[in-house]
């Protein structure tokens, strides 16, 4: 049996990481028997993050790199879709996970508010003596990756503009089907939905929170992708 080494959840979802609950969607979608083992520290991983993948060949780091290894085994992420339809899965895939998804990062790890939650959440397996320091160090790393990226340079208010049309795309791509191309999903809703999901259950009203919810659609379609791929774990 598979093993997936991902991240603890809570907030509703099966894991903190999104990558993780994409790895988790994939392995539902791909058919194969897996199980999680939990990690809280994945500094000796490969690239020293999480999800990895544990087969009976090695560890497979990186929810894209698992992504090929499952369709390598006959796992079919696109069934029926056209070439221009899978590039255009490909382009939402690189908008979600590059710029939507930080905006959820932002605001897990700098809103103030959230963080004092957020950081209780994620560090919960350190002492109560010690997890201030070693939070705080860990989100001075966060805070100082958001920089160099840009999106932390930004005014609340132009923040906001730049995602909000991220979530307007989404929501005209969408338009009036179950799923981004069509009845059943596909690799980029494994994708997309764990990023939305993440927002819409941020512990306070953020206003990216805000946006997602407005939009009644993309909320909807939101859980549609829960129940299609989510694992039936203990969030």
């Amino acid at each position: 049996m598979l093993t997936l080494l991902t991240f603890p959840g809570g907030f509703e979802q099966p894991s903190h990481s999104p990558f993780c609950i994409k790895a988790m969607g994939l392995l539902e979608m791909s058919g194969q028997k897996w199980q999680p083992k939990y990690l809280s520290n994945p500094s000796k991983m490969p690239l020293s993050r999480l999800p990895v993948l544990k087969t009976s060949n090695g560890l497979v780091p990186d929810s894209a790199m698992i992504q090929g290894w499952l369709e390598a085994r006959g796992a079919e992420f696109y069934d029926g879709l056209t070439d221009i339809e899978r590039a255009q899965a490909h382009a939402i895939t690189r908008m979600v996970e590059e710029n939507l998804r930080l905006g959820l990062v932002h605001d897990r790890w700098l809103n103030e508010t959230c963080w004092r939650i957020t950081r209780d959440a994620f560090f919960k397996e350190i002492p109560v003596v010690l997890r201030p320091a070693i939070a705080g160090h860990v989100r001075k790393k966060a805070r100082a990756g958001l920089v160099a990226h840009g999106i932390a340079q930004f005014t609340e208010s132009d923040r906001l503009g730049r995602l909000e049309k991220d979530l307007d795309a989404l929501d005209q791509l969408l338009g009036s089907q179950k799923f981004l191309f069509g009845e059943k999903p596909s690799g980029a809703d494994v994708a997309v939905v764990p990023v939305l999901d993440g927002i819409r259950t941020l512990p306070v009203a953020t206003g990216l929170r805000v946006l997602v919810h407005e939009r009644e659609s993309l909320v909807a379609y939101v859980h549609r992708g829960r129940d299609a791929f989510y694992p039936s774990l203990p969030a």
